[in-house]
């Protein structure tokens, strides 16, 4: 069995332990923000902060993600206030992908 939390939610996953963990992300979790792109990496469609650090979750295999802290692009839309990197995107007018 694998504990983890995700945007501060607990969360057990009794599956694959080789599954990527934007799989669960999506499907288990049902957060729809983690995006797959390219399923190797590269694109970075899929970041997720994994205990603090950013990681490509395509290629993070559940196993390896067992007892972490997970925040998703989702957790920067749970509260009241724009988080820094959204009002960073609004002064610099980044548009959003196309995902």
């Amino acid at each position: 069995m694998i504990e983890l939390s995700v945007n501060g939610k607990a969360f057990s996953f009794d599956g694959d332990e080789e599954m990527p963990l934007l799989w669960f992300i999506r499907e288990n979790a049902e957060l729809s923000g983690t995006k797959y792109g390219c399923g190797i990496g590269q694109c970075g469609a899929c970041t997720v902060h994994m205990d603090g650090e950013a990681v490509r979750s395509c290629s993070i295999p559940m196993a390896e993600a067992a007892g972490a802290d997970i925040k998703t692009i989702k957790n920067l839309a749970d509260s009241e206030k724009l988080h820094f990197v959204q009002r960073a995107w609004i002064a610099e007018d980044v548009p959003q992908c196309g995902y």
